[in-house]
């Protein structure tokens, strides 16, 4: 209808114009057209249809192209609408937690198999995408967002493929990880219009390799620090801090041979870990506290005043002490300590070692169940 009207205002406007036309150039006014020559009268009727003939061959003209134009544009959506629906079915049918996100306003797409694991779906729409919005989506751990932040600002700046392993929250509360796949999908202009991704649940190796991992650095009877870790460690600090004021210490359990000889292992075994359970009470916090092998430990403590540490020294020495029975015969145990404290800078572990043990062999030589302390200056 709107389309009719202006057609017939511009036959309306085109009279007009050349009505008015006439009458500027012959000098006349309106009242006297019904006085012009019939030779004028037979052109401005001729120039009147003829213009009518122009206007509506035109309106006509428009009005096929717009209704080709639509019918291409329904063609489109429908043929849209039908591979948005066969891709649905395909990532549907992936067996895979697949998504995209667009950012652009359009409809976004995941598979049911995201809303079996975590609880939820990725929303339908999601309008103006940032780096925010998506951790948000995806539910990410918050101890997590800073390396989501990092790593998903390169996708959105950069227009980069990237792989991330962080936790995503289920529904019921429960964080687990997962390696999520970020894959920029680009138009004809290079301008990113959606994220295409896959997310996979690692929780299960992950955790067995921070338990592989937990199991190669520690001690498998106490939990403690193993022997390799904790040279390392000490090591590691010894060469990019400050040292002076630090302690090196090396424990022996006094009589522990006669635990094990008398009782057996079972009750060798309950001593080391009573013993260790002490130690990392005694030094807690920042120090290293290890099980250096069979009855041995090792102790690094950071940068202690001298006096703090002949507290925790004597303490030790005191604490350690403990009486063990079967009912008949009995073992009283104690432990003898051997200390190197750093008075110098840049001293390596090795010097420390030899300091600590020969403090250790005398301790022994005095008599057990005591401490030696020897000051290392290079």
């Amino acid at each position: 209808m709107k389309n009719i009207i202006g057609a017939i205002t511009c036959t309306l406007v085109s009279y007009a114009i050349a009505i008015f036309g006439y009458m500027l150039t012959h000098g006349c006014k309106l009242n006297d057209l019904q006085n012009i020559p019939e030779d004028d009268k037979r052109f401005l009727l001729v120039l009147l249809v003829a213009q009518t003939i122009i206007v509506w061959a035109y309106f006509f003209y428009i009005l096929a192209i717009r209704k080709k134009n639509a019918k291409r544009i329904k063609s489109d959506e429908n043929r849209l609408i039908l591979q948005q629906r066969r891709y649905q079915i395909v990532i549907d049918n992936s067996g895979e937690m697949m998504y995209e996100i667009s950012l652009n306003n359009d409809a976004c797409i995941s598979t049911e198999k995201i809303r079996e694991k975590f609880g939820w779906d990725i929303p339908k729409q999601v309008d103006k995408l940032d780096v925010r919005k998506l951790f948000e989506i995806l539910h990410v751990h918050p101890e997590d967002e800073e390396l989501f932040y990092h790593s998903t600002s390169g996708l959105i700046t950069n227009k980069m493929t990237k792989e991330i392993t962080v936790r995503m929250q289920k529904s019921d509360g429960e964080y687990i990880w997962c390696n999520i796949i970020y894959i920029p999908l680009l138009d004809g202009d290079n301008n990113m219009v959606s994220i295409v991704g896959k997310i996979e649940d690692v929780d299960s190796e992950v955790k067995e390799k921070e338990r592989l991992e937990y199991q190669s650095r520690t001690d498998g009877l106490t939990g403690l620090m193993n022997k390799q870790t904790f040279e390392e460690e000490a090591m590691k600090f010894l060469m990019s801090s400050i040292s002076t004021g630090s302690a090196l210490l090396f424990i022996d359990m006094d009589y522990f041979k006669d635990v094990n000889d008398k009782f057996g292992h079972s009750m060798g075994d309950r001593a080391i870990r009573d013993t260790a359970l002490k130690l990392q009470i005694i030094f807690a916090n920042c120090d290293m506290v290890s099980r250096f092998g069979g009855d041995e430990f090792m102790i690094f403590v950071k940068n202690i005043p001298r006096d703090t540490l002949l507290d925790k020294l004597a303490w030790a020495t005191e604490k350690l002490k403990e009486t063990y029975s079967n009912g008949v015969d009995v073992v009283n145990l104690s432990a003898s300590i051997g200390v190197a404290y750093c008075m110098a800078d840049k001293i390596s572990y090795s010097t420390l070692f030899e300091a600590a043990d020969n403090s250790l062999y005398a301790a022994k030589e005095l008599g057990r169940s005591r401490y030696i302390i020897r000051d290392v200056y290079n």
